[in-house]
C-alpha cells in the first residue's frame, strides 16, 4: 500500500519537477533580478538592515519576528538533509547551482513578499495576506484564489510536514536509538502546543530559537572548516568542475546537478512557492518593499549561507556518497551506506563527527530537529491563512475558528504518523506539495511583476530623497490594495508630507 502512494506520488512529480521547473524558477528569478537591477546585490546591506526594522501593533508582529517566523519556515529539512540528498543524487556540482539558485531566489520571495504585504488587510483584527489574496485583489481572480488557498492550504498543512518530521525522527534514530513513534510523538505535542497560541506565540518562539540555532549550527561549520582548511582549494575546485560534468569521478551530467541543485535550494529556501508570503504580510512595516528586503535576505541566510555550510561539512569530511557510484572515504560506514542506497542526515551526522567524536550526531540531530520544528510551526500560520481567506466575512467568523480548530487537532496527528513513514514517502509527498504550490504561486507573481518593480521605484526615489521610505496610497495605488488600511498605518508619514 505504502509503495503504491509512492509510485502514484512519484509520478506526479515527474512533470511538476521537470524540466519547466527549471525554466519557471531559474528564469523567473533572473527575470525579477533584471527588472529589479541587481537589487539583492545593489541594496545588499539595506536589505539586512530591514529585519530590524521597528514596528509592532495589535494586528501585526515586527520585521524581526515576522523575518524569524519565516526564517523557522526557511531553515530546516532543507538545509540539512536536502542539501546531503543533492549531492548523492546530483555530485558536488549540486552545491554550486543550489548556491546560483538562492541568489536568484530572493529576487523571487523579494516579489511575492512585497505583494503579500501590498494586498494585505486586516481579518479578525490581525493582518492576512499571500498569493490567495494577491490573486483576488491583485488580478481580479477570485476563483483563483480560491483555488489556490485551497491547494497551498491542503498542501503546507498535509504534506509539506511530511519530510520534516521525519527528518527529526531519524535523527534521533541515527544519534539515540530513539523508535521513530516516540520522537514523533513528542514534536507532534510539541507543535500542538505552539500552534494554539497563534502567531504571536510562532513569532516569540520562532524569534527565540532562529537565531540561537543557526548561531549554533554556523559554529559547527567554521570549526569544520578550520580543521580542515587545506582541503578547501581542491574541494572548490570538485564543486566547479562538477557543476558543468567535467569530474568523472563523481559522475552524473551538467544537467542532473542543476536539476538538484535549484530542486532542493527552492525546497530549502521556498522561494515561489509563496509559503513566505503570509508571514510578511503579517508585518507592521511602512512600505511593502521594506519587508520585501528583510525576507530576501533570509533567502540569502538560508540558501547561500547555511546549505553551503552543510555541504562544505560534507564534503570537506568526504562524508558524502553519490548515486552514480562514487563512496566518500571520511567515514567507515560510508560504504555500508552506499550498499543500502541510504544517504540524508547521516552524512552531516558522520561528517561532523570526524572533529567532534561521538556527541556529533545528536547534536546534529537537537540542530535538525530545531530546524524542522519551526518549519512545522510555520506551516500552521501559513495554513490557518488559506483558512481565513476561505471563510472571510464577519459572518463567517465561528466557522474560520472551527476549521481552525479542525487543523490545530489534525495537524499534530499528521505529523505523528509521517513520523513513521519510509524516507522515499516522506519526500515525495513534500516535494509534490512545494511543487504544485511553486506552479500556482509563479502565475501570480510574473502577473503582478509590474507592481512590484514600481513600488520599488517608488521606495528608491524615497531613499534618493532621504526620506524613510511609506507607502502612500495616494500617490501609487491599485484596484484591491485596502486603501483603509494603508491610511492608517501611514497616518503620521502622510499628515506629516502635507
Amino acid at each position: 500500500m505504502v509503495e503504491s502512494i509512492n509510485n502514484i506520488v512519484g509520478i506526479l512529480n515527474g512533470p511538476i519537477w521537470g524540466v519547466g521547473m527549471l525554466v519557471l524558477i531559474v528564469g523567473g528569478g533572473l527575470y525579477m533580478t533584471i527588472g529589479l537591477k541587481g537589487f539583492q546585490f545593489v541594496h545588499f546591506k539595506d536589505m539586512w538592515s530591514r529585519i530590524l526594522d521597528k514596528g509592532d501593533s495589535d494586528a501585526g508582529i515586527s520585521a524581526f519576528a515576522s523575518f524569524c517566523t519565516t526564517m523557522a519556515m526557511r531553515v530546516g529539512t532543507g538545509n540539512v538533509a536536502g542539501v546531503a540528498v543533492a549531492l548523492y543524487m546530483g555530485g558536488p556540482g549540486a552545491l554550486f547551482w543550489m548556491i546560483l539558485a538562492g541568489m536568484t531566489n530572493s529576487a523571487i520571495c523579494f516579489a511575492e513578499c512585497t505583494l503579500g504585504v501590498l494586498y494585505k488587510t486586516r481579518i479578525d483584527g490581525q493582518y492576512r495576506g499571500g498569493g490567495a489574496y494577491c490573486a483576488e485583489r491583485g488580478l481580479g481572480w477570485k476563483w483563483y484564489g480560491t483555488f489556490f488557498a485551497i491547494i497551498f492550504g491542503i498542501g503546507v498543512s498535509c504534506f509539506m510536514p511530511a519530510a520534516a518530521t521525519y527528518t527529526i525522527c531519524d535523527g534521533f534514530r541515527n544519534a539515540a536509538g530513539i523508535p521513530m513513534w516516540v520522537s514523533a510523538l513528542v514534536v507532534a505535542g510539541v507543535t500542538a502546543l505552539v500552534i494554539l497560541g497563534g502567531i504571536k506565540r510562532i513569532g516569540a518562539v520562532a524569534s527565540l530559537i532562529v537565531p540561537f540555532m543557526v548561531g549554533i549550527y554556523l559554529i559547527a561549520t567554521v570549526i569544520i572548516l578550520v580543521v580542515n582548511i587545506g582541503q578547501i582549494p581542491a574541494v572548490i575546485s570538485n564543486v566547479i568542475t562538477n557543476a558543468f560534468g567535467m569530474n568523472a569521478i563523481f559522475g552524473g551530467t551538467i544537467g542532473t546537478a542543476i536539476l538538484q541543485g535549484v530542486k532542493r535550494g527552492t525546497f530549502s529556501s521556498a522561494s515561489g512557492m509563496g509559503e513566505s508570503s503570509p508571514t510578511a504580510a503579517a508585518a507592521e512595516t511602512s512600505h511593502p518593499i521594506k519587508q520585501g528586503m528583510a525576507n530576501a535576505a533570509g533567502v540569502w541566510l538560508d540558501t547561500v549561507i547555511v546549505c553551503t555550510a552543510s555541504g562544505l561539512m560534507m564534503l570537506l569530511t568526504d562524508c558524502f556518497n553519490t548515486q552514480f557510484g562514487y563512496v566518500g572515504s571520511g567515514a567507515p560506514e560510508m560504504a555500508e551506506l552506499a550498499a543500502a542506497g541510504t544517504n540524508g542526515v547521516i552524512f552531516v551526522q558522520y561528517a561532523c563527527r570526524t572533529v567532534m567524536g561521538s556527541i556529533a550526531p545528536l547534536f546534529v540531530a537537537v540542530m535538525l530537529a530545531l530546524f524542522s520544528f519551526t518549519c512545522l510551526i510555520s506551516y500552521f500560520y501559513e495554513s490557518e491563512t488559506a483558512i481565513l481567506y476561505l471563510f472571510q466575512g464577519k459572518d463567517r467568523e465561528n466557522t474560520r475558528k472551527m476549521v481552525t480548530r479542525i487543523v490545530q487537532i489534525g495537524m499534530p496527528i499528521l505529523i505523528f504518523i509521517w513520523g513513521n513513514i519510509e524516507s522515499g514517502l516522506a519526500w515525495n509527498l513534500s516535494d509534490l506539495a512545494l511543487g504544485s504550490c511553486t506552479w500556482i504561486n509563479m502565475l501570480v507573481v510574473l502577473l503582478l511583476s509590474p507592481k512590484v518593480f514600481a513600488l520599488y521605484k517608488d521606495y528608491e526615489e524615497q531613499m534618493k530623497a532621504k526620506k524613510d521610505p511609506y507607502y502612500n496610497p495616494d500617490k501609487l495605488c491599485w484596484k484591491g490594495v485596502d486603501v483603509e488600511m494603508w491610511k492608517d498605518i501611514n497616518k503620521k508619514y502622510i499628515e506629516a508630507d502635507k
